[in-house]
């Protein structure tokens, strides 16, 4: 029982960091609180969903209780599935938190997606710290996984912060689109490690890279100008 407040502190602490990373001095406030908090709300929502569909696509496709696991292409269809699931309803808790009065809506985008990966990363970080008392727990698998969770949280408060971007700018559905997409890569990664593809440490470095280029991504997006502000200033 003692480890669930620490997982529940690392995880929490992800997702404060991502989103002081995209809020700053704003992250703080309660609007972008509420949107954090309504982000982790949509999490069992979006497992509850995705996990629907995939019964359904098992069915109709004849694939085995493990197909999902341990096949690329069952993998692949259920992580587009999930990435899909889970963009939707992230941009949606985002948007239910946000009014134009706020200001821009990548904070809150961020904000959501914070505070669905860190429920998302507690089950796991959690069941890292269960296995850290194993006799056949190794430091570097469990650094690994916080690593990993780390990357879970940014890239999902990235790809949420991506979306409602795209919403701002009046291109939703492109954006929204992109996110799904990097969301599947980054799933598949997970995939492939499953199916022995390479080690856990190239999955964690690959998870960190498109962590990193994400949330850096993001954040160039939300500081540009936009293109009508940019003709006023230019006239």
């Amino acid at each position: 029982m003692t480890l669930v407040p620490a997982a529940a502190a690392i995880a929490v602490g992800y997702g404060l960091a991502a989103l002081a990373v995209f809020g700053g001095a704003r992250g703080w406030r309660p609007r972008l609180l509420a949107a954090f908090a309504t982000g982790a709300l949509a999490f069992p929502v979006t497992v509850f969903l995705a996990g629907q569909i995939q019964t359904v696509l098992s069915s109709a496709f004849g694939w085995g209780p493990d197909a999902i696991a341990m096949t690329l292409g069952a993998g692949v269809a259920a992580a587009l599935v999930t990435a899909a699931v889970n963009e939707a309803v992230k941009l949606a808790a985002a948007l239910l938190t946000w009014t134009p009065s706020r200001g821009g809506t990548v904070a809150f985008g961020a904000a959501a997606g914070a505070g669905f990966a860190a429920v998302g990363a507690y089950e796991v970080i959690h069941f890292a710290l269960m296995m850290r008392a194993l006799p056949i727990s190794s430091a570097s698998g469990f650094v690994g996984s916080l690593v990993q969770q780390l990357a879970f949280v940014a890239v999902n408060s990235a790809s949420t912060a991506l979306a409602a971007f795209g919403v701002m700018r009046h291109r939703a559905a492109a954006y929204l689109s992109a996110a799904i997409l990097l969301q599947t890569v980054f799933a598949v990664f997970g995939l492939l490690y499953a199916l022995r593809a390479y080690s856990n440490v190239a999955w964690t470095i690959l998870d960190v890279v498109v962590a990193a280029a994400l949330v850096a991504g993001a954040l160039i997006l939300d500081r540009r100008p936009a293109a009508d502000s940019v003709l006023a200033r230019a006239a």
